[in-house]
């Protein structure tokens, strides 16, 4: 049986914890591998990176994703963190590892536009694997 490659974003907030929920009760251990990431949006200040900001964005997006690894204990799991702009980040992911599926979860903001937030909107245009939207 060939292991299913999935990728699920986390963003910190217990909504975004549903979808390893989702992973965790559709897949047994041995038929996925998951990659979980955490982006970091950077904030330039008259184009300079704030450094002390970085090491404290970088440190608490590692400790969330251990977090992340430890709910899925006993499944094949990897950590990423990166900065940048989560859509592209998680549709770059997505393409160099050969993920079959993305899991996210869907956004919590009000309005027609914001239904699925932003970003899982940018991924669902951009990726070339399936991508799943889990409800809260």
């Amino acid at each position: 049986m060939e292991v299913r490659k999935i990728l699920v974003p986390i963003d910190g907030t217990e909504r975004s914890m549903h979808s390893l929920d989702f992973v965790k009760g559709s897949y047994d251990k041995d038929e996925v591998s998951v990659s979980i990431i955490n982006v970091k949006e950077l904030v330039f200040i008259d184009g300079i990176s704030m450094s002390d900001e970085i090491k404290t964005s970088e440190m608490i997006g590692k400790e969330l994703l251990e977090k992340a690894k430890s709910y899925l204990e006993g499944y094949d799991v990897k950590g990423i963190f990166a900065f940048g702009y989560a859509g592209d980040e998680i549709v770059r992911r997505s393409k160099e590892e050969g993920t079959d599926l993305i899991v996210m979860t869907k956004s919590t903001k009000k309005g027609l536009t914001r239904i699925i937030g932003s970003c899982t909107s940018y991924v669902l245009k951009h990726a070339e694997a399936a991508v799943l939207i889990i409800p809260e």
